[in-house]
């Protein structure tokens, strides 16, 4: 399993409570859709993404929690791998929060 804590300074748009469990809830999407189109996901045994902000003092902290294996070995590097979805995740995110900060 990992997890990362990652803090991004950009400079928050006003956002709701609401809008914060949106983000995480569409992130933890992102970042499976981004594992399974990484491996076979027949190979998959078990995915579990967990994706949680919150906002305290105008700084958002995300926290990346993915879990996975697979059934069978399909050649890739899980730690690889998973650097790759919490960093496809964080950029998703950043974007995400840049776009609503524009508008």
């Amino acid at each position: 399993m990992r997890e990362m804590s990652v803090v991004i300074d950009i400079g928050l748009p006003d956002i709701s409570e609401e809008i914060i469990e949106q983000l995480a809830e569409e992130c933890e999407v992102h970042v499976t859709d981004f594992l399974k189109s990484a491996i076979p996901e027949k190979s998959i045994e078990v995915l579990f993404v967990s994706c949680s902000l919150s906002l305290l003092d105008g700084q958002l902290d995300v926290n990346l929690d993915i879990d996975i294996s697979q059934a069978f070995d399909t050649g890739h590097n899980l730690d690889d791998l998973l650097q790759e979805a919490i960093d496809c995740g964080v950029e998703w995110l950043e974007n995400k929060l840049m776009e609503m900060k524009g508008k």
